[in-house]
This record gives structure tokens, C-alpha cells and sequence, in this order.
């Protein structure tokens, strides 16, 4: 059997063709934190057992990429409600699974759909194993019932270069789960096209948080949370996904989890170094985060991370257990919300197109100073310990910059790179047969300094400068040439269009390089598309 890069199902045989794959991922014990007993003791392992590759018995790493690979084929070997395709190649040549799990694996678009993403992060495994565990509880009943109500598209490894090296970063060092705007990496694209083939209506993101390290050295204390939950949290979110349906899926999740045993509370983290820096912020609030740009898609969007990140395999059944428990309540809760669901984030897409040319929309928001109180455990004693922290909060949003809202953009025939990402990510984009006069806005550079993207930890360290712009709009008009291309917002992703295309945000193509601004390379169309322009 040949293999070819235009083959989608998973080909077990290829494996051979794969870069050397070490048995086991290369993680090294020895630089684990081995945690005070006082503290190991109040996470006893779950009542409940995994049959996942990451659970064989004398196991003292984590699972190769090769055995994930084996692990899935063998699944959907035994049931007919599984089905392994090849979203393509990372860039160190693995192949990146999907798993869709449906009645006798075939999707029906009458139902809804959950995707699950585990371990963007290469090294917070919890979540690999946590979507390997799902996708063997509902191959065969009693899970699968649940799939004559419900798809799930599941995608173990969303960085399986960083998963089999044990670090976070892909293979040539950027962030992937910062990327999914940008789309700089193979890996980012493969999951902006599953997302775009698919069409989720449910998104859960699933990672690992420090237990230890900076909260040691700047509170003298551990996590003490079993799961901290986030849903989108970014400017030009849809109203009734942000308000309500993510906050009962939440809501969901932390009852499973009282229930449980477990303690659950909402996402935060803090940057490295400098101790007396002791500000806490929840998650990122760009449009840059699976989380953030999967509700710009208009998905009910969530993140959950796990206490994990510098354990090794300490509580790796719980951590999973964690995980699983939250992502069958979200899957069971999509299933229970059925049709409703659907009509939700299909009724936001109509609203994001309805809102073309008018009202305004954010180009900028930062999360917003205030104090909270959280609870650790004491480092040594592992007592509770409570700590008032400054706290930055991603509710309500910081605006920071905010402008009417124009009817479309208008690139030169030279952005392709830019225009291409767009139609990774699903943006319609037209282009223009004829030269005509249109009313448009450019965009006048009031300054350009170089600096970075931050997010709620700091700087991101992907080596990448960015161009941080202060621009004004200037009204104006432009004879527009043929081979020019045109982005309506009036589309269901319009929220990605503006977040990609205006430039004063750190996110944007023309921050990041891949868009020009200058000489009418960009321009606003802030009314009526002149008639006849394209066919």
C-alpha cells in the first residue's frame, strides 16, 4: 500500500516513513517536582481506571507518538462508530490524527458536533491521554448511545512534534495554540481546516497548568485547583454565546466536578521571573487562542486546564480523570441541548453578517485590573492557604480601541499571503474584475515601533517581532484595479476578517508581516459595494 499526502485516512503502514520515533515521548523524569506528602496526599487517585497507552502497566513516561498512532487504528478496528482520517503532516514529518466518532461513523448534520483538542501543548499530556480515553468510552456502549445524539471530532495531539520532544513549542518554536489567526504553522492550519470541514458547534481545549515553580516563588504556595475553567473571552464575541450558553456549560463542568470530589475554579496564571511581580491574570483575551478564535467562529468555546505542568506522571490518572469528566459533561450537555444548540450558533453567524457597515467593533481589549481572592496550599505544610492578589480579570474586557465598523476591506492584487490565510481560516473573499471609482478609508500611520505580542503571562517567546501601529482612519476615494480582492463582513466570520485586517491590534497581518498597509494595500469600505465589479 502506497501512501500519498492526498490520502486521509490514517495509514498505520506509513509509520515506517516517519522520522525515528523513540518507544516512549522524551520526557525525563528527573527534572519532575516530586511534591511534599503533606500536599500529594489530598489528590488521591480517581475511583475509575484507563486502558489508554499512558496507563500500561510499569509505565514511567509517556506514550510515542507511534503507540497513539497504533492505539487509534486499533479502535477503529473494533467499532464502526470510529473513523481515523490524516489531517496531513507536522514539520517534522508525523501524522496528525482525527477521530470522528459518530453513529456507525458517519457524521449527521442534524446533530450537533463537539470537537475536543488535547496537548497543543507538547508537554501537558494529560490531554493526549484524556481524548484517547473519550474516543475508547464512546467506540462501544454504553458511550456510543450518545452518538445517535451527538458527533464528536477529536484530535489527540494538536503539536505531536512537541508531544514526542516534550516541550510546548512546535518544531520550529512558535506557540501553536497562539497561532490559530496567524496560521504560521502546519499544524495551526491543520486545525483551522478540520474546524472549517467539520463545523463545531462546541469547542473544549484541554491543558495542563504549573502546579508549582512561580506560585513557590512568588506566594510560597502550590495550586491547589484540580481544573480551572475559561470560556472565549475576546472583543466582537457574539452576545448570546458569551453570556449564556458558554457560562451553563461552565456551570456543568464545576457541578461534575463538586460532585466528583474535585475542585474547580475559573482559569488564572502569572508570568515567569521577578517574584515581586505577584499579578495574576486569567486567560488571554486576543484573538489569537483556539479558545478565543474558535468562538469568533461562533462555537460555544471553552478551555480547561488541569494541576500538571512540572509533575511528571504524579496524579496522571487524576488529571485525566479531570479532563474526561469535563469533556463527557460538555458532550452530554451539546447532546441534551440538540437542535437548540445548533439554532444558537447558527443565529449568531446571521448576526455577525447582519452587522456589516454598522455599530462599532474592537480592535483592541486587555483584561481588566481588579483583586481577587484565590486559595493555594502552603508549600511546605500543605495547608490552605488564601491570597489576595491583584488580579486581571478577562470579564468584563478592557477596551482599548474601538471604531465603526465598515462594510469591508479592499487588499491589492499583491496580498496573497494574506488573502490565503484568510481562506485557510473559511473568510469568503471576492475579486475584482474591473476598475472602478469606490468610497473607501485609508489608513493613516500616525507611528511604527517594533515590539511583541503579549498575552496574560507576558511576552510571547516565539522569536517573532511584531510592528505595533497607530493608525487613523482618513475618508477618501480610490480607483480600485483589477485583481484587487474585496472582503465583505457581511459573512458569519466577520469577527476573524476585522481581527485579521485592522492593523493597530497585535494580532493583525499587518503587525505580524503578513499584509502591507501602505500605497492603498489595505483599505476600508465603509458603504455599498460599487455594482459590478466582480462576477
Amino acid at each position: 500500500m502506497l501512501c500519498t499526502p492526498s490520502l486521509r485516512l490514517l495509514c498505520v503502514s506509513c509509520l515506517a516513513l516517519l522520522p525515528a520515533l523513540s518507544a516512549q515521548a522524551q520526557f525525563d523524569p528527573a527534572k519532575a517536582w516530586v511534591e511534599p506528602q503533606a500536599i500529594a496526599a489530598r489528590f488521591p487517585d480517581p475511583p475509575v481506571s484507563y486502558a489508554t497507552p499512558g496507563f500500561r502497566a510499569g509505565r514511567a513516561d509517556f506514550p510515542s507518538h507511534a503507540e497513539v498512532l497504533a492505539f487509534l487504528s486499533d479502535l477503529a478496528r473494533q467499532s464502526p462508530n470510529v473513523r481515523v482520517e490524516r489531517l496531513g503532516l507536522t514539520q517534522q514529518g508525523r501524522e496528525m490524527p482525527l477521530v470522528v466518532l459518530a453513529d456507525q461513523g458517519r457524521i449527521d448534520p442534524a446533530r450537533p458536533t463537539v470537537m475536543v483538542i488535547g496537548q497543543q501543548h507538547g508537554n501537558e499530556p494529560a490531554g493526549g491521554e484524556a481524548v484517547l480515553a473519550l474516543a475508547q468510552q464512546f467506540a462501544s456502549e454504553p458511550g456510543a448511545a450518545l452518538l445517535k445524539k451527538v458527533n464528536l471530532v477529536l484530535v489527540p495531539r494538536g503539536n505531536p512534534d512537541g508531544a514526542e520532544r516534550f516541550t510546548r513549542v512546535t518544531a520550529n518554536g512558535i506557540d501553536v495554540n497562539r497561532d490559530h489567526l496567524l496560521l504560521r504553522t502546519p499544524e495551526a492550519r491543520m486545525l483551522a481546516a478540520a474546524t472549517l470541514r467539520y463545523q463545531p458547534q462546541v469547542v473544549l481545549d484541554l491543558h495542563e497548568f504549573t502546579v508549582g515553580g512561580r506560585w513557590i516563588e512568588k506566594f510560597g504556595a502550590v495550586m491547589k485547583y484540580d481544573g480551572l475553567l475559561q470560556p472565549a473571552t475576546v472583543g466582537n464575541l457574539d452576545s448570546a454565546i458569551a453570556v449564556g450558553a458558554q457560562r451553563d456549560y461552565v456551570d456543568a463542568i464545576q457541578s461534575a466536578f463538586t460532585q466528583a470530589g474535585l475542585q474547580g475554579f475559573k482559569y488564572h496564571t502569572t508570568s515567569g521571573g521577578k517574584s515581586e511581580d505577584r499579578t495574576v491574570s486569567m486567560g488571554g483575551v486576543q484573538p489569537d487562542t483556539g479558545r478565543n478564535v474558535s468562538a469568533l467562529r461562533q462555537a460555544v468555546s471553552l478551555l480547561l486546564e488541569v494541576r500538571g505542568v512540572g509533575l511528571g506522571r504524579a496524579h496522571f490518572a487524576r488529571r485525566v480523570h479531570t479532563q474526561v469528566l469535563a469533556a463527557t459533561t460538555v458532550i452530554e450537555t451539546a447532546a441534551k441541548q440538540g437542535p437548540a444548540l445548533m439554532q444558537l450558533t447558527a443565529q449568531a453567524g446571521q448576526r455577525a453578517k447582519a452587522e456589516a457597515c454598522h455599530g462599532d467593533l474592537v480592535v483592541e481589549a486587555w483584561q481588566t485590573p481588579t483583586r481577587q481572592r484565590l486559595e493555594f496550599l502552603d508549600a511546605k505544610t500543605g495547608e490552605d492557604k488564601t491570597v489576595d492578589v491583584e488580579w486581571r480579570a478577562a470579564e468584563p474586557l478592557k477596551i482599548a480601541n474601538a471604531r465603526p465598523r465598515p462594510c469591508g476591506y479592499l487588499l491589492a492584487a499583491s496580498e496573497t499571503t494574506a488573502v490565503q490565510r484568510l481562506q485557510m481560516l473559511g473568510v469568503r473573499v471576492e475579486r475584482i474584475d474591473s476598475a472602478a471609482p469606490w468610497q473607501v478609508e485609508r489608513y493613516e500611520i500616525l507611528s511604527q515601533t517594533d515590539g511583541q505580542r503579549q498575552d496574560a503571562r507576558g511576552a510571547i517567546e516565539d522569536g517573532e517581532a511584531i510592528r505595533a501601529f497607530r493608525v487613523r482612519p482618513r475618508a477618501g476615494r480610490a480607483v480600485v484595479q483589477p485583481g484587487s480582492f474585496y472582503v465583505s463582513l457581511a459573512q458569519p466570520l466577520s469577527p476573524l476578517v476585522s481581527a485579521a485586517l485592522e492593523p493597530d491590534s497585535q494580532n493583525s497581518y499587518a503587525a505580524n508581516r503578513l499584509l502591507e498597509i501602505g500605497d492603498d494595500r489595505l483599505l476600508r469600505v465603509p458603504g455599498p459595494v460599487p455594482v459590478g465589479v466582480w462576477h
